[in-house]
């Protein structure tokens, strides 16, 4: 099983780690769970979290695992809103590996049909 470099978890550190940092706030360090995903782990997960950017309503939790690794975790839509008159969701990711979990807070919203990360 093929694990991530470390550009590559760096990449994966950038989608995944909370918005509002700033010099007190200490959760990029919750990328770290990434470091221990493979590279199937990580193509589950974006297939996972754009399923439910679709299918999902708010409260709505979708669980995923990939079976090969035992890394998963679950993604819960927190809400659903307009901003610029494109359709909007707040998700909450918690990621699990074998050794850590994380918890990290996206928005995403449909732009020209597709879903893409905001502010």
């Amino acid at each position: 099983m093929k694990m991530l470099n470390k550009k590559q978890a760096g990449l994966w550190a950038i989608l995944l780690m909370p918005f509002s940092l700033n010099a007190s706030n200490v959760s990029f360090l919750k990328y770290a769970v990434i470091a221990d995903f493979t590279e199937g782990d990580v193509t589950q997960l974006q297939r996972e979290y754009l399923q439910v950017l679709k299918e999902n309503k708010p409260g709505d939790i979708h669980i995923w695992k990939n079976t090969k690794t035992e890394n998963g975790g679950d993604i819960t839509v927190i809400k659903q809103y307009k901003q610029n008159d494109n359709s909007c969701k707040r998700l909450k990711f918690k990621n699990k590996s074998k050794t850590q979990s994380a918890v990290s807070y996206f928005n995403f919203c449909l732009i020209e049909k597709k879903w893409q990360l905001v502010n």
